[in-house]
């Protein structure tokens, strides 16, 4: 057990290379630096990386400005690498709509790119995503400078895109540096900040889906040190979203690390498991259903804090259904039936959306009809459930701290499009999406998962004053 007093230090370098069983030099992020006028070091780090190659360097951004209390930080960032070396500005434009990271975007990109020394990113999530797919297909030393303190992909070698109207996860390209300055993070908008620990709320439920999955022997193995990179940390996340408003200087340093080591848990399994649950994938409809219909998501930490909360409450309500006793008897859905309902929930966002999401669910389905992968599941159990206590958090208390935060709660906060019906929707029909097992596929297996089950569910949040 960790004493309160330890979890003041959160994990550098050096931990998560132990963690992962490798030396320092093997990682492939090889500069971390986190502080106040962090962007001060960005010429020396991109002058290493870009050493011995011939060519420009090229600063990859979009037409959002980034305040900062140096200047406005894209421009910051070019005077800064100008002074050594041309520089190249790419800008990928939304125009109206938030840019997403489809292939026209990273077709763009990628031919901006060519004949580059090496690859700045300057900006969100997304444009850390499109900038690392970039590096990977040019062959880039890349360096990625965070505006916000808003997402956990900055440090991994995975980028979320939009694939067939679908998001998906593809591994693309570790970035070689990430820089954080903390005064660039005390000037992004709150929002983005409050939508970082949304992001980090999900060190509550996911992990529990990864040792669900690793229990029925699908996925990457499950990994309890990259766990405890993250986890244990669970009350300083809650002590930070409680004053995030005051904009310590301290607080805002640990929720970037926090993130950062969020996202390097991943990188190192080589999935999203570590931080990616059924939280996410209820994010990832939303996100599908809103762009759709022509509407513009919310933010995606704050789709996925409110959705880490129904995440929550659906592993409580199986842990009651099941108790302490064996494990009762598991019955996957008939395949014929499961199509019908994936085809029929997909099928208004397009045909080859629906496809692509039937192809994913039908092999996650295959492997859950294995009698011996539930035999595995039944047997396991005792020792999955005396983790899951270490692992889970009360529903009310994460609202507690989400509330504290001024993080919204309810998913209708976050704007038009989220009404009742999408929402339901969502969390009815988000383990139908990808091939990755969730809590919501073990409900299922329990033949409780049913739309009065889902209901159950958001009735009992919306008793919190969460949820719908």
């Amino acid at each position: 057990m960790t004493a309160p007093g330890e979890l003041r230090r959160l994990p550098g370098l050096e931990d998560v290379a132990a963690a992962a069983g490798v030396p320092v030099s093997a990682l492939r992020l090889r500069h971390l630096v986190i502080g106040p006028r962090a962007l001060d070091r960005t010429a020396a780090v991109v002058d290493e990386l870009a050493a011995g190659r011939t060519g420009d360097i090229v600063v990859l951004t979009d037409d959002v400005p980034y305040a900062g209390p140096y200047g406005e930080v894209r421009q910051v960032v070019t005077d800064t690498l100008g002074r050594s070396r041309p520089v190249r500005r790419v800008t990928l434009g939304g125009g109206t709509s938030r840019l997403h990271a489809d292939a026209t975007t990273l077709d763009r990109a990628a031919e901006g790119a060519l004949g580059a020394a090496a690859l700045v990113t300057v900006g969100s999530g997304t444009l850390a995503d499109i900038g690392k797919v970039v590096a990977h297909r040019n062959d880039l030393p890349h360096a990625i400078i965070q505006t916000a303190a808003s997402v956990n992909g900055f440090a991994d070698d995975q980028s979320v895109l939009l694939i067939s109207g679908t998001k998906r996860t593809t591994t693309s390209r570790w970035p070689d540096a990430l820089i954080i300055d903390t005064d660039v993070i005390a000037a992004a908008p709150r929002d983005l900040n409050r939508a970082g620990v949304g992001d980090l709320m999900s060190m509550f439920t996911a992990p529990a889906d990864w040792l669900l999955a690793d229990a029925l022997g699908l996925g990457r193995a499950y990994a309890p040190a990259l766990v405890d990179l993250v986890r244990p940390h669970g009350p300083r996340l809650l002590e930070i979203a409680g004053r995030l408003d005051e904009q310590n200087p301290e607080d805002l340093a640990d929720l970037s690390r926090l993130l950062t080591l969020s996202g390097m848990t991943m990188g190192l399994t080589g999935a999203t498991a570590p931080s990616s649950g059924a939280e996410h994938v209820i994010s990832h409809l939303l996100d599908m259903r809103l762009t759709a219909d022509g509407r513009e998501p919310a933010w995606h930490g704050e789709q996925v804090g409110i959705a880490t909360l129904v995440a929550a409450t659906v592993w409580r309500r199986v842990r009651a259904a099941v108790g302490e006793g064996a494990m009762p008897r598991l019955c996957p859905p008939d395949e014929e039936r499961a199509r019908a309902r994936t085809m029929a929930a997909f099928t208004p966002l397009g045909e080859a959306t629906a496809g692509e999401c039937w192809r994913a669910y039908a092999g996650k389905l295959a492997a859950l009809s294995d009698p011996l992968r539930l035999t595995r599941l039944r047997t396991r159990w005792p020792e999955v459930q005396s983790r899951l206590d270490r692992l889970l958090a009360d529903p009310a208390e994460l609202v507690d701290a989400m509330r504290r935060a001024g993080s919204p709660v309810r998913f209708s906060d976050l704007g038009k499009g989220y009404d009742r019906e999408t929402v339901t929707w969502a969390v009815a029909n988000g383990h139908r999406m990808r091939d990755r097992v969730t809590v919501a596929d073990l409900a299922e297996l329990l033949g409780l998962w049913d739309d009065a089950f889902v209901e159950c569910v958001l009735d009992e949040l919306d008793g919190l004053g969460a949820g719908r």
